[in-house]
């Protein structure tokens, strides 16, 4: 029973460390103020709003399959994928997000 009641607060928790669903959200609203003139400017600038909200950009990094184009473009995807170009930066935030959306490795290169 002592057990239970130190991981009580940590279960009660979880719903509101990190949630795939508000990174979308977040993302949403950065493209949303991107400016659409200039080479590089929306990409830039939701960038700098995310890492601002919490996010670190991972786009580039191996491995890492994420609506791209769109996102450079500062377009909204409507499946998501342009959030997978983030992260959560919070120790514990990164860990839930790792539950939700497990690492997708890119589709086999056909030639």
């Amino acid at each position: 029973m002592a057990k239970i009641r130190t991981f009580l607060p940590l279960l009660l928790l979880l719903p509101l460390a990190g949630c795939f669903s508000d990174q979308k959200a977040q993302l949403t609203a950065c493209e949303a103020t991107a400016p659409r003139t200039g080479a590089g400017e929306p990409f830039r600038t939701i960038q700098s709003c995310m890492d601002k909200a919490g996010y670190r950009f991972i786009g580039w990094n191996d491995g890492v399959v994420c609506g791209m184009s769109a996102l450079v473009r500062g377009q909204h995807l409507a499946d998501g994928t342009d959030a997978l170009c983030f992260e959560p930066k919070g120790w514990l935030a990164l860990k839930l997000y790792r539950i939700e959306v497990p690492p997708r490795s890119p589709p086999p290169q056909t030639s």
